[in-house]
C-alpha cells in the first residue's frame, strides 16, 4: 500500500513538473513575439461596398475606393464577399443597415426592391451613393459616374470614325441591370451625335441587345448568336469588360477580325492585349481612382455637413492601339505612387 501511495505521489509530482515546464515554455515563447502596434489600426467610419458584379472593373473600383477610405480614416468592406451564396444588391443594403454601417456605396444590379432598400437605409440615417448606374428616385444622396449625355456623345464620336460608306449595322449591348430610362437616353444621344456629324453617304441602323454580364456564359451565347446571325453588326458597342472580352474571343474563334469593329469598355489584360494586336480599334474606360475618391468624399461630406452634391461626374476616355502602351505606363506609375503613399 505504501509503495502504491509513493508511486502515485511520484507520478503526480512528475506530471505537475511537466505542466509547469510547458507553461513556462509557452510563456517564454510568447514573450519573444514581436508585435508591431502599427499593424493594428482603428477606423472612425465603416462603409459598405455593394455589388453583385465581381468583374475586373468592379474589383478595381473596390480596391481604389478602399485606398481612398483608408486615407480618410474609414474602413471599406465588400458586403457579402465572405458569405456563402449570392446576395442581391437589395439584400446587401438591408444587411448593411443591420450592421449599422456609416455609409453605403452601391453598384445597382436591377434587383427587385433595391430602391426601397436604399430608402430604408436613408430612413435610418445611412447615406447611400450609387455608382455608374443612377437611381435618382431612391433616396440616394449622390451619384458618381458618367452622364448618359456624355457617354452617348463619346460613343457617337467613335462610331463616326468607324462607319463606312453606305448603311452601317450597329448593335449596342446593354446590361440586364441597366434601367430603360438610362438606355433610352444613351441611345438618343448616340443617334443625335451621328445625325450631327455623319457625312452624306453614311447611315446607321442602330439596335440594342440585352446581355447579363454577371455570367460569362450568357454574354458568350448572346454575342456568338449576334456575330453568326443573318444581320451581323458592322460595329458592336460593349458596355462592360465581360462583354468586350467575350466579343474579342468570338471574333478570333469565328474568324471575324476586321469584319466586325468592336468598341470595347474598360481595360483588362486581355483587352489591352487585343488593342496591341489591333483586334479592336478602341475601348472606352473610366478613372477608377477618381471614382473611388469621389465616393468617399461624398459620404464624408454628407456625414459631416448633412448635405452633398447630388452628382459627381467621372470622365470617359478612349484607349486605342496607338495609346495602349502609354495608358499602361500611366496606370503603373499611378499604382506605384499609391503604394508609396
Amino acid at each position: 500500500m505504501r509503495k502504491f501511495i509513493y508511486l502515485a505521489t511520484v507520478i503526480l509530482g512528475f506530471a505537475g513538473i511537466l505542466v509547469i515546464g510547458l507553461y513556462i515554455r509557452v510563456q517564454s515563447q510568447a514573450t519573444k513575439l514581436d508585435v508591431n502596434p502599427d499593424l493594428f489600426q482603428s477606423y472612425q467610419k465603416h462603409y459598405l461596398f455593394v455589388s453583385s458584379d465581381e468583374s475586373r472593373m468592379l474589383r478595381d473600383i473596390y480596391e481604389r475606393t478602399a485606398s481612398a477610405c483608408e486615407a480618410s480614416g474609414a474602413w471599406l468592406e465588400w458586403c457579402g464577399q465572405d458569405m456563402p451564396g449570392r446576395y442581391s444588391a437589395a439584400e446587401c443594403i438591408d444587411l448593411s443597415v443591420a450592421m449599422e454601417a456609416d455609409g453605403i456605396i452601391v453598384y445597382p444590379d436591377g434587383s427587385a426592391g433595391l430602391e426601397e432598400a436604399i430608402q430604408r437605409a436613408y430612413g435610418q440615417g445611412i447615406p447611400v451613393v450609387t455608382i455608374l448606374r443612377d437611381l435618382p428616385d431612391s433616396g440616394r444622396v449622390s451619384y458618381v459616374g458618367v452622364s448618359n449625355y456624355q457617354m452617348g456623345d463619346r460613343y457617337g464620336g467613335q462610331l463616326l470614325s468607324l462607319m463606312h460608306n453606305g448603311k452601317n449595322e450597329v448593335c449596342l449591348l446593354t446590361d440586364a441591370g441597366d434601367s430603360e430610362n438610362e438606355t433610352q437616353l444613351l441611345y438618343t444621344q448616340m443617334v443625335q451625335a451621328i445625325r450631327n456629324g455623319a457625312p452624306s453617304g453614311k447611315t446607321m441602323e442602330l439596335r440594342t441587345q440585352s446581355v447579363d454580364s454577371r455570367t460569362d456564359f450568357d454574354a458568350e451565347e448572346v454575342i456568338r448568336d449576334l456575330l453568326l446571325g443573318k444581320t451581323r453588326p458592322d460595329i458592336l458597342i460593349c458596355q462592360s469588360s465581360v462583354q468586350t472580352e467575350c466579343a474579342i474571343q468570338a471574333m478570333i474563334e469565328y474568324n471575324l477580325v476586321g469584319k466586325v469593329q468592336v468598341i470595347g469598355y474598360y481595360v483588362t489584360d486581355q483587352i489591352l492585349q487585343a488593342l496591341r494586336q489591333e483586334l479592336i480599334p478602341v475601348t472606352m474606360t473610366i478613372d477608377t481612382g477618381a471614382l473611388g475618391q469621389d465616393c468617399v468624399q461624398a459620404l464624408d461630406e454628407y456625414l459631416a455637413l448633412g448635405r452633398v452634391s447630388s452628382y459627381y461626374n467621372i470622365s470617359l476616355s478612349g484607349v486605342t492601339p496607338m495609346t495602349a502602351d502609354r495608358y499602361e505606363a500611366k496606370q503603373a506609375e499611378r499604382s506605384s505612387g499609391e503604394e508609396a503613399g
